[in-house]
């Protein structure tokens, strides 16, 4: 199924930088105006998730005595129904057996592993985007494959359709490893018209996905099937770009809207790249900046001494790769996404992955994307969840937690019920803030997130006023997402509504009242590196 998504972007009034001093008690005034009879597009209630390989759903790996996801594993239900997960992607490198190729070793899921995969995503209320194997390597060439694909798809099928999102084949295709030329053999399948290009083997990589989607249709007639889960953001960043210049994403999207199989176009997305030896306090500001979230170009940024790496703001990417799948009518999803390959210790796994995360999410709502899933390839910094104590106990991975990106995740869940709708930021201090509105007839929602911290001497509290164009608000409440010291990004800890996030009981934030002005406005402040979601509620409406 295709669908016709129209968005609506928050305007940001920001003028400039505040620099020098540290500004550890200064405070900004903003007032937020938001537009509530200009409707964008409806945040899908499964935006919110999370990608693991296909090594994660089967027995045994990565220290897992027996499976991680088990309807069994009461813990990790715990945690995904605490963090409003609702979608997990299962692929990644390890379906085509990345880092193994030379054994000629994937590991394929037993109709055992299927099983606790759906019955865990059954009992944590989650929908599923399957991944089945496309790589077949010469050496090592299964001329069986595209069958045992279908016969898995139509068991899942049978059995597991209320939690099936959609069936997707291979992972990241467009890249080297994929591809076939003079003096490489890799899959004699995808060959590269252009050595050295790997964006030329387009054609034939079409071909070879289609003989494996015709093989599950076959079995199962009502698939509906994602892709390509490409890598590659023709910035040079994973590979060379292709040589027409238009993304893998743009061209499957084209070549299969009119099929009626195609659900979602899936793309992979990682800012900037490798991290090389960035430290964690050049990881953070990277990934507070605002170059991120309102740059057009790629750019280059710190990553060690004396050292850069380039990084893809959002709007390059959306531009380049995923905003012309809006006029081909092609629903879009990003099923693996993080800060960074691998990640940054004290970053990418701190409470700035937290403020981080739920812009990046809002940011890529308000453009139109139907979801997004950080990859979770145990165990990296990047992480949501991780084993407890990670490294596993020689006994095995047994308890599990959330890095503070859940608590991020979980504040996006409770301000994304609804349509985008614009908000304008008035800034006059031009300080590090954004802000964006959900709503509709009944109520608001506004997440001002401050990210404003003390190694870039700009940390300020902000005095926000919200004001609801065309809405009338019967009263308010807000949740506060911080780590407990305003200023410091540093730090590895968080709440959201005074509560931590656990495996073993359920979330328990509080609201916060807030009481209309008489023109209706509300105002609170918003410390330095925090985020506040603010539920505003028509009469009709209470707030949960």
């Amino acid at each position: 199924m295709t669908m016709t998504r129209h968005f609506s972007v928050p305007v940001l009034l920001v003028f400039g930088w505040l620099g020098g001093a540290n500004y550890a008690h200064a405070q900004a005034t903003i007032t937020i105006t938001v537009d509530t009879t200009t409707h964008g597009a409806e945040i899908p209630s499964d935006f919110a998730g999370l990608g693991f390989e296909t090594k994660s759903e089967v027995a045994n790996e990565y220290g897992v005595h027996g499976n991680f996801f088990s309807p069994a594993n009461t813990q990790l239900i715990t945690l995904f129904q605490n963090m409003g997960l609702k979608n997990i992607r299962v692929g990644g490198g390890t379906v085509d057996g990345s880092g193994e190729r030379e054994h000629c070793v994937t590991p394929i899921p037993t109709r055992a592993d299927i099983d606790n995969l759906f019955e865990f995503a059954r009992a944590a209320g989650v929908s599923v985007i399957y991944s089945f194997r496309l790589l077949n390597l010469a050496a090592c060439a299964d001329s069986n494959l595209p069958e045992e694909d279908a016969r898995a798809a139509q068991y899942i099928w049978q059995k597991y359709r209320a939690n099936l999102n959609s069936f997707s084949i291979g992972n990241e295709p467009d890249v080297r490893h994929y591809h076939t030329e003079p003096g490489r053999e890799e899959d004699p399948a995808i060959v590269d018209t252009t050595p050295g290009v790997p964006g030329s083997g387009y054609p034939s990589y079409l071909a070879d996905w289609r003989r494996f989607a015709q093989a599950i249709l076959k079995l199962v007639p009502e698939a509906k099937f994602s892709g390509p889960d490409t890598a590659a953001t023709n910035t040079g960043t994973y590979t060379p770009s292709p040589s027409d210049g238009v993304s893998w994403t743009q061209k499957f999207a084209e070549d299969e809207k009119n099929t009626g199989n195609l659900k979602l176009a899936l793309q992979h997305y990682y800012v900037w790249g490798h991290p090389g030896s960035t430290t964690a306090q050049e990881a953070i500001d990277n990934m507070l900046s605002r170059p991120w979230v309102d740059g057009t170009e790629v750019g280059m940024q710190p990553a060690g001494p004396g050292h850069t790496e380039k990084y893809t703001p959002y709007f390059w990417l959306f531009s380049h790769n995923l905003e012309p799948l809006g006029s081909d009518h092609v629903a879009y999803r990003l099923t693996e996404a993080n800060d960074c390959l691998h990640g940054v210790v004290g970053a990418s796994d701190g409470y700035a992955s937290a403020l981080w995360a739920l812009d990046f999410m809002h940011w890529w709502a308000a453009h139109g994307m139907e979801g997004v899933n950080f990859h979770n390839n145990p165990w990296l910094p990047t992480d949501t969840v991780v084993p407890f104590p990670n490294p596993c106990a020689p006994s095995g991975c047994e308890n599990y937690h959330i890095t503070p990106k859940g608590y991020g995740i979980r504040a996006f869940a409770l301000g994304s019920d609804g349509y985008v709708e614009p908000a304008a930021i008035s800034n006059p201090r031009g300080i590090n803030l954004t802000a964006y509105a959900v709503g509709d007839s009944h109520h608001v929602s506004v997440t001002v997130i401050n990210k404003t911290h003390s190694s870039t001497h700009d940390s300020t509290d902000a005095m926000v006023t919200i004001q609801a164009k065309g809405f009338k608000a019967a009263g308010a409440a807000y949740m506060m997402l911080t780590d407990g010291e305003p200023g410091n990004a540093s730090l590895m800890t968080a709440t959201l509504g005074g509560a931590e996030i656990t495996d073993h009981s359920r979330w328990e934030g509080k609201w916060i009242p807030l009481t209309p002005g008489k023109d209706g406005s509300l105002t609170l402040t918003v410390p330095a590196t925090a985020a506040a979601v603010v539920n505003i509620r028509a009469a009709a409406k209470t707030i949960p």
